[in-house]
């Protein structure tokens, strides 16, 4: 296998998204030529951390000079970071993806760096040459990462919801559902090991779905090539991938209970994010990969039908819902891909939400030793300063919204 999909390109930023973005750099093939596919630029502001991301000749490193000890979880500071280097930064872009055919931007929600550029890292490549050429992946935090990783994430969730209409897909990646899915299965691994398999597992997928566009042989009516894959990355809104691998021997086409229940968990929990309304779908595809042997006995008409019947009942309204069967002699498995584009917010951005909301300090929970110390009067007659109005003197306040005639003028 060594024909590639759609060239991509990677721009991550922060901790979370160079480490994703580096993963997908990192992708080899068996081929002499274009062994290590896919180009990155990994921005961040904290030098420590950029330190900590492994070497790869296909990555290049860029440090926001100026801001090395980091952004402290200050997305203001992150979008300060980035405009001061907004120049330079416009220059390494068009230089390392030029020739991609689709740029991913790269962010995990909540922290400081990656949350406060990735507004402003759309407008550049938006304004910039590549308008219909790229798209988002985003990672969703887990409910314990505290109320201002919570806080942050939905700050640029609000904005990006508000230019949807204007970007390519956001794929979501919710570290709640892979780290629950991770526990169960390694409960004795580490932080560590789970970011690693995370972010290869995303990695792999997002290659793994763009090598079926170009070096598998369909043994029906329908291709799900190159073509059809850029055009559901360029759909505006959410895009959801399903996956799930089966043994061809488990696999009854005459009988549905072999697969179609597991296809369909594969698909509304979603391997990366799940809780949406598929019913709202502009596009989707299913992908189905076999042996030559195994494609030839399950690819059966009743076996498609059933899959297209399932496919309709999921996105009644989707333009287009192909059902694309191949078989190749280097597939030893039955492998299920779906794609779903075009589609609204899942539930799990609700779910971060109310976690934000449970961590607002009440009036019950005010704490004691103040409320007493604020309440006892001195006998000599002198007075206590009001301690909480002194606290609260310098609050910052949001700045307000400002006029622009670009596209993102809403964000």
């Amino acid at each position: 296998m060594g024909d590639l999909g759609l060239k991509y390109g990677f721009w991550g930023f922060g901790l979370g998204g160079t480490s994703i973005a580096n993963a997908c750099a990192n992708i080899r093939m068996n081929v002499k030529n274009n062994m290590q596919p896919y180009t990155a630029l990994l921005v961040n502001t904290n030098e420590v951390d950029m330190n900590k991301i492994p070497h790869c000749s296909t990555a290049t490193k860029y440090i926001l000079r100026g801001f090395e000890k980091g952004a402290a979880r200050d997305i203001q500071v992150g979008e300060e970071a980035f405009l001061t280097h907004k120049e330079d930064l416009i220059s390494k872009v068009q230089q390392l993806f030029s020739d991609r055919d689709f740029i991913f931007l790269v962010v995990g929600l909540g922290g400081g760096t990656g949350t406060g550029a990735v507004i402003e890292a759309a407008r550049v490549l938006h304004a910039n040459g590549f308008k219909g050429r790229f798209g988002l992946v985003l990672t969703l935090p887990r409910d314990q990462e505290g109320k201002v990783v919570l806080d942050n994430a939905i700050r640029r969730l609000q904005l990006i919801a508000k230019a949807m209409k204007g970007l390519g897909s956001i794929l979501l990646v919710d570290n709640q559902q892979l780290f629950e899915d991770y526990l169960q299965k390694n409960s004795k691994g580490n932080v560590e090991d789970f970011l690693k398999s995370t972010n290869e597992y995303i990695a792999e997928l997002l290659h793994d779905i763009n090598m079926v566009t170009s070096n598998y042989n369909p043994t029906g009516p329908y291709h799900f090539d190159i073509s059809e894959w850029l055009k559901m990355l360029q759909t505006s809104g959410i895009i959801m991938i399903g996956k799930t691998v089966l043994y061809e021997s488990d696999v009854d086409a005459e009988n549905q209970g072999t697969y179609l229940a597991l296809m369909k968990q594969s698909i509304e929990r979603g391997v990366l994010s799940g809780g949406y309304k598929l019913e709202n779908a502009d596009r989707c595809a299913l992908s189905l990969l076999a042996s030559p042997a195994g494609a030839k006995r399950m690819f059966t008409l009743g076996m498609i039908n059933t899959l297209e019947k399932q496919m309709m009942e999921y996105a009644p309204y989707a333009n287009e819902r192909p059902v694309a069967t191949y078989g190749d002699k280097a597939i030893n498995q039955l492998h299920i891909y779906s794609v779903f584009a075009g589609l609204s917010l899942p539930k799990r951005v609700l779910d971060i939400v109310e976690s934000s909301k449970k961590l607002v300090r009440t009036v019950e929970a005010t704490d004691e030793a103040l409320t007493m110390l604020q309440s006892y009067n001195i006998s000599d007659g002198s007075e206590v300063d009001d301690l909480e109005a002194l606290l609260n003197s310098n609050e910052r306040t949001e700045p307000g919204p400002k006029n622009s005639d670009d596209p993102f003028s809403n964000l």
